[in-house]
């Protein structure tokens, strides 16, 4: 959506390196969460995050797009035996992010014990400057939607399955301190995000557990 209020349909490309130019997107795309990372170094491009469910395994496909133009640039995709489960990403730069995989098992049959009994075997893993995925923090009962404040200083993640918002403060190394909950009642936390403008957050969620 442009600044008009026009939603606007964006190809997605990719380089091809033979020719040296921009091609049709060929890799597969079964987008789950994502984020949109806006760098004020440089306010006419934007740098999108996709959690990509291929079937070769979960990636976080990043691409890039340029204010103006009609098309999302890829730039790479990262992957990973810590990137399993992947449900949401928050970015932290135009190539570092955090992204949440909500359960430990990936078979259907146990996920679903894993939801009916809260285990806590969910974690978040961090993609830093390094290029390389280190787990930020585990024990969650399914990390679900993950968001950012405006500063950086804070990390948001819905535990749906206690239910409640879990609250980090990043270390230097990319690892995450627990810093406090919100925990709640009869709603099921799902997805975040953060007004930059107050610093409020706005979740969305179910009104009641038995939809787990």
């Amino acid at each position: 959506m442009d600044g008009n209020d026009n939603i606007q349909v964006l190809r997605l490309v990719e380089l091809d390196h033979t020719s040296n130019k921009l091609v049709p997107y060929t890799q597969e795309f079964r987008v789950h969460g994502f984020d949109i990372y806006w760098d004020t170094l440089d306010p006419t491009e934007l740098t999108f995050m996709f959690v990509n469910h291929q079937r070769t395994g979960d990636g976080i496909s990043i691409f890039q797009h340029k204010i103006g133009t009609r098309f999302l640039r890829h730039i790479k995709t990262v992957k990973s035996p810590l990137l399993y489960a992947a449900n949401d990403v928050v970015a932290t730069s135009r190539s570092t992010f955090y992204a949440t995989n909500d359960m430990r098992s990936t078979n259907k049959l146990m996920r679903m014990i894993e939801i009916l009994f809260g285990m806590p075997w969910g974690h978040i893993v961090y993609y830093g400057h390094e290029k390389m995925l280190t787990t930020a923090a585990s024990g969650i009962s399914y990390p679900n939607g993950i968001a950012r404040s405006a500063d950086g200083n804070t990390i948001y993640v819905a535990a749906s399955s206690e239910p409640s918002i879990n609250i980090f403060r990043p270390r230097p190394d990319g690892s995450l301190e627990l810093m406090g909950k919100t925990v709640f009642g009869n709603f099921v936390p799902d997805n975040i995000s953060v007004d930059t403008a107050t610093g409020q957050l706005l979740v969305s969620g179910k009104c009641s557990s038995m939809f787990m």
